[in-house]
């Protein structure tokens, strides 16, 4: 940072700024390679397998898993419904990336998991972009800008590696240090996030618009700044409040110190577009019962792992944070200034909210501001940083916990929890129910059963718990059912109160043998064998009709 400490970063909208933006320098082009390796390490490790992959490539499976099905139902009917309820309802949810990859699957026939994927490249260029605009606004050129870079797109809360390997409060305590670091992680949003990846870095882009808005009054700046700011709540409530917050903060606190008067056409333009998504997010929550189921299954503290101790929160972001309080001591000057001040603090306004929907994710993005407010505050106290100082700082800030993300994410593969893999007979007997044309939904293990939805349309009787009725019961009797837990007669009560036409059994070892005598009275025909896989039809009522899809 020594080479820096005297060079003053260049205001947004400045003669030049666009024609270096086209220009990296030897850093920002190693850190966007980096970024793309980090994107797709996850996705690269899985190939090595030799399996056809489920299109799964986070840490939680089960997540990937609902956007595929969501794609699904947006290529099959434009809105979403709940897949994963097995009841009658309507589809309201119109969700802007899953509806693009819906097309893409119905109009040029990519796979549901390809069409997810398209996104990657998109998502990787707006973090980038994001990412580069904004240290290269806030931070001086030179060491300080490639210091900032570093930490916005690679830190990991090293508090997460630290209490994974002392073994300190055992697994609960080292999940809610993993929880607290991946909501603020880049890395994570681009391991199977990637709305949320476009959401968090669409943020500083805005912010930049806005700020270049004041000064050029280019009404199309601000139609861009309104489209952003609605994808942005769109794609992620928590950060389209947050945007609208931290802008209505900086016109405040400006008028406020006599600098300037609000620019009440910008306040009014972005808070609407902001305001727009959340109002439609509102009233799905009250007129839709899967939503409602949602934001119940979602509230603060409604799963016991989801505990965040304010000292949990503390320790995970004190590395940044110390040396970020270190740059508040100074008033901000320009408006860009102040918004990067206004951004934590707006992060803690939504944590603290008391409405709303799992308020962690409020943490995403968190590390932009922090970042370079801890790069700011460092420079203050200590001008002429040795390099050799900065690098082991960084190495501190990004090594130990990347290695342990990378850790944690292939302990989630290996423990055979989700389905990241898709074994030849399952794919075949997905395809043939795919072919099926006749109504029904299918009844499968949890496991199984994410499959189900995205490579079927059909509805399955349990999924992710945040839009399975009774999770818990559902979840406990699908399984007990397919590894023969469960005697005969509680079995065919499973089977008819799941109002499911087929059953079916994955390639994992289960109790087959016993599954087909106890249900055999309620089969159709005898069981179809895809390989290792099973299906099994049950004999037609009438409820199955009603129950599930394809609509």
């Amino acid at each position: 940072m020594a080479s820096a400490s005297t060079a003053a970063p260049q205001a947004a909208g400045a003669p030049g700024a666009r024609r270096r933006w086209l220009h990296l320098d030897r850093v920002e082009v190693l850190c966007l390679l980096g970024l793309i390796a980090l994107a797709l390490a996850p996705l690269a490790a899985l190939a090595t397998k030799g399996r056809d992959l489920s299109g799964a490539d986070g840490f939680l499976a089960t997540d990937q898993m609902q956007y595929l099905a969501w794609i699904r139902e947006s290529a099959d009917h434009l809105l979403i419904g709940n897949p994963w309820d097995m009841a009658p309802g309507e589809a309201r949810f119109l969700h802007p990336i899953f509806a693009i990859s819906g097309a893409l699957h119905d109009i040029f026939g990519f796979s549901i998991p390809l069409s997810y994927l398209l996104w990657e490249p998109v998502a990787i260029a707006v973090v980038f972009a994001g990412a580069v605009a904004y240290v290269r606004r806030l931070l001086p050129a030179g060491g300080a800008r490639h210091a900032g870079l570093v930490l916005v797109l690679f830190a990991v809360m090293p508090a997460t590696a630290i209490v994974a390997a002392s073994g300190w409060g055992g697994k609960p305590r080292q999940y809610s240090f993993d929880f607290i670091s991946g909501e603020m992680w880049t890395g994570q949003y681009l391991w199977g996030y990637l709305p949320t990846a476009i959401a968090v870095f669409l943020i500083p882009l805005v912010l930049l618009g806005v700020e270049r808005f004041r000064s050029t009054r280019r009404p199309g700046l601000l139609v861009a700044c309104a489209a952003g700011t609605l994808a942005v709540a769109w794609l992620q409530p928590w950060q389209g409040a947050e945007l609208v917050l931290i802008i209505w903060a900086v016109e405040a606190w400006r008028w406020a110190r006599g600098r300037e008067r609000p620019s009440w056409l910008t306040l009014a333009v972005v808070s609407i577009a902001g305001a727009l998504p959340a109002a439609y997010y509102f009233w799905l929550s009250k007129v839709d019962s899967a939503w409602r189921l949602a934001g119940e299954s979602n509230a603060a503290g409604a799963q016991d792992l989801w505990s965040w101790p304010w000292w949990a929160m503390l320790l995970t972001v004190l590395p940044l944070l110390v040396p970020a309080l270190l740059a508040y001591r100074r008033s901000p000057d320009g408006w860009q200034d102040t918004a990067v001040r206004a951004w934590p603090l707006a992060v803690l306004v939504v944590y603290l909210l008391p409405f709303g929907t799992f308020p962690y994710h409020s943490f995403q993005g968190l590390q932009i501001p922090l970042s370079i407010l801890a790069v700011l505050g460092v420079r203050q106290v200590w001008p002429r940083i040795p390099v050799w100082a900065v690098v082991l700082l960084l190495v501190v800030m990004v090594v130990p916990g990347t290695i342990h993300k990378a850790d944690v994410f292939r302990n989630s593969v290996q423990s055979g929890g989700d389905p990241y893999f898709v074994f030849d007979g399952e794919r075949e007997l997905l395809a043939q129910l795919d072919r099926d044309p006749r109504r029904g939904g299918v009844l499968a293990p949890t496991y199984a059963a994410l499959l189900v939805p995205s490579r079927t349309g059909r509805e399955t009787w349990v999924g992710p718990f945040s839009w399975t009725p009774d999770w818990e019961n559902r979840a406990t009797l699908a399984n007990d059912l397919f590894e023969g837990r469960l005697d005969p007669a509680q079995a065919r009560r499973v089977v008819i109160a799941s109002r499911a036409r087929w059953l079916f059994a994955d390639c994992r070892p289960l109790a087959l043998a016993r599954l087909e005598s106890e249900i055999r009275p309620l089969l159709a025909r005898p069981p179809q064998r895809f390989g290792c896989a099973r299906l099994y039809e049950i004999k037609e009522r009438p409820e199955m009709l009603e129950a599930a899809g394809p609509r």
